[in-house]
């Protein structure tokens, strides 16, 4: 049974459940949804003063002074627009787990006025068949999260999709790695870090694909001196590690704008004398460069470095269609 006592904080929580600027609750109103929603009988003496208080305590809050009808939550963590945004890609987001996808959904939308949650009926969102089965990603950041502030290594088990589309261990050993941070990249979040079975060179894992993870009594491993996460994230194309190059690309006009959506403003272009195509130089890691070329491979010719064309070449030979 709640007491005069909680009146502040109910009023706060009814601003906030019901009120904003198309929506301005009346005294009256906030008097008979005090009574309705908590069972509290308050009179206009007590809004004054909570509102008051509310005010003092920051929270912007339209007065009848201001706006001639009654009270309203003027400002809040977040508007529509951005919840909406941020709901839109927990949706389309493969690696967030369906049952955990609609409580977030749901916890953001608690965060509006109940005028405003929408329905979202007008987005087309990630299937339940393409979001993962493992329900421990939010437990693996948050370990992982503790073990970089700790510097101490984690232990977990990889794994992978069988034929019954059953997730089993990718080998019986577990990895033993030093976390060193996340990168969310093609809808997915990847773990950065040097792998003990890979000391030479930086190692990514899915994230929803790490499951049993523990941190270990070990020292974790320091990054290299000229290590960086944003580098990382701009070389490693399609996620593939490894080593980087600067590539020579002949591609034709259309491919403009998608160069630019994928490598960004600052690589190099050149229109040719043809009107027809242009030559762009992209960094990014040979691995990488050769699986996204692979998409465009009748609009875009890598012409350096010469390992890369070959392995084209190799690659365009080799085709499953026997051509």
């Amino acid at each position: 049974m709640l007491t005069s006592k909680a009146n502040t904080i109910c009023l706060l929580e009814l601003l906030r459940e019901y009120s904003d600027a198309d929506h301005i609750m009346k005294m009256s109103d906030i008097i008979e949804k005090m009574q309705l929603v908590y069972n509290l009988k308050i009179d206009r003496r007590t809004v004054y003063s909570s509102i008051a208080v509310l005010i003092e305590m920051g929270y912007d809050i339209s007065v009848f002074e201001d706006n001639g009808i009654g009270y309203y939550l003027r400002s809040r963590e977040f508007d529509p627009t951005e919840i909406r945004l941020i709901s839109d890609c927990v949706y389309v987001n493969s690696a967030i787990p369906s049952h955990q996808t609609e409580q977030l959904v749901k916890k953001l939308q608690s965060l509006l006025p109940k005028n405003k949650r929408g329905s979202y009926n007008n987005i087309t969102v990630a299937h339940t068949e393409r979001k993962t089965l493992n329900k421990e990603v939010f437990w693996n950041i948050e370990t992982i999260d503790e073990a970089i502030t700790k510097r101490k290594k984690i232990e977990f088990t990889y794994v992978k999709y069988d034929f019954n589309k059953k997730l089993v261990p990718r080998r019986d050993s577990p990895y033993i790695v030093s976390p060193y941070g996340f990168i969310v990249s093609n809808e997915k979040y990847y773990l950065i870090c040097n792998c003990e079975d890979h000391t030479d060179k930086i190692s990514q894992f899915r994230m929803d694909k790490i499951t049993n993870i523990k941190i270990i009594d070990a020292k974790s491993l320091v990054p290299p001196p000229d290590f960086s996460m944003s580098a990382y994230y701009d070389s490693a194309i399609c996620m593939f590690g490894g080593e980087t190059a600067t590539v020579i690309l002949k591609c034709d006009n259309y491919m403009l704008e998608i160069l630019i959506d994928k490598f960004g403003r600052d690589m190099r272009i050149t229109p040719n004398s043809d009107g027809k195509t242009f030559t762009a130089a992209v960094n990014g890691t040979i691995r990488g460069m050769q699986q996204w070329v692979s998409n465009y491979i009748n609009a875009c010719e890598v012409l350096e470095p010469l390992e890369l064309r070959n392995t084209m070449v190799e690659f365009i030979k080799n085709n499953k269609y026997g051509i």
